[in-house]
């Protein structure tokens, strides 16, 4: 159960990122930089290395989330979906993020959605996967949001798109405060179809937000949800190189 949200601007975008769990799930460890390939990237991650959310210094910026309306196939030898995030984090384009999942075990990772969102190319990837083969979506360069959950994913869906596109409405829509707020939204009630979610076994365990202006990448990270300030922030910066080091090579559409 997660919800994104993609707002981009004249300089650059916002990606925000509420991940909902379990509440007997370990605690995750806040960002920190990393070393991908060649590329320098920044990501939280979980106990055992893998991570939902990160960004590079090229500034492609990756998220995953379950796909619950998918069933996975329980007899497979599951391997972690947090490991998809790491691998695409050396790429420089959703061409090379493409092509790099040709290296990860996906036969033997439960259905998720991973969005991809390069600047340089101002473009936006969510790859499908439903355990039989990979999808390519191309949505355009424009405010977004996707949701997951766990319990009727379809009707949880679209009660958040209900409620982000009534605060579309607001007058500061698109704005860093209004995503936040967004993010702490308990509409249509604070249970299990709202974005900040608390419910009995799962709840909202985090919010990431990715800010992406002026040659620099800001990673905040909020240890629990935004509706409580007593969770622990921290916050990780990258410096975004304004050239390309390959040509990129055309992405195939699905």
């Amino acid at each position: 159960m997660c919800t994104i949200s993609f707002v981009p601007n004249p300089q650059g975008f916002y990606l925000g990122m509420n991940r909902d769990e379990s509440l007997l799930r370990a605690v995750a460890l806040p960002p920190e930089m990393h070393r991908t390939g060649s590329r320098a990237s920044i990501y939280p991650r979980e106990p055992g290395g893998g991570t939902w959310i990160g960004v590079n210094d090229v500034g492609l910026a990756l998220a995953l989330i379950n796909w619950h309306v998918i069933p996975a196939q329980r007899e497979i030898r599951v391997i972690s979906r947090g490991l998809v995030v790491k691998a695409l984090l050396a790429a420089e384009n959703i061409a090379q993020s493409y092509s790099a999942l040709d290296a990860v075990p996906l036969h033997q990772m439960p259905p998720f959605r991973l969005i991809a969102i390069a600047l340089r190319d101002r473009s936006i990837a969510e790859f499908r996967w439903n355990q039989d083969q990979l999808r390519v979506i191309k949505p355009l360069w424009t405010k977004q949001h996707w949701f997951s959950s766990g319990s009727d994913e379809a009707m949880v869906q679209a009660k958040r798109a209900e409620v982000c596109q009534k605060e579309w409405q607001k007058s500061d829509a698109g704005s860093l405060p209004w995503l936040r707020r967004l993010h702490q939204s308990h509409l249509p009630k604070p249970k299990g179809m709202s974005i900040c979610m608390h419910g009995v076994n799962a709840a909202t365990v985090s919010y990431t937000e990715i800010v992406l202006d002026a040659g620099l990448a800001v990673m905040r990270y909020h240890q629990g949800s935004l509706c409580k300030s007593s969770g622990e922030s921290v916050e990780q910066r990258i410096h975004v190189s304004a050239t390309s080091d390959s040509i990129a090579v055309p992405l195939l559409r699905s």
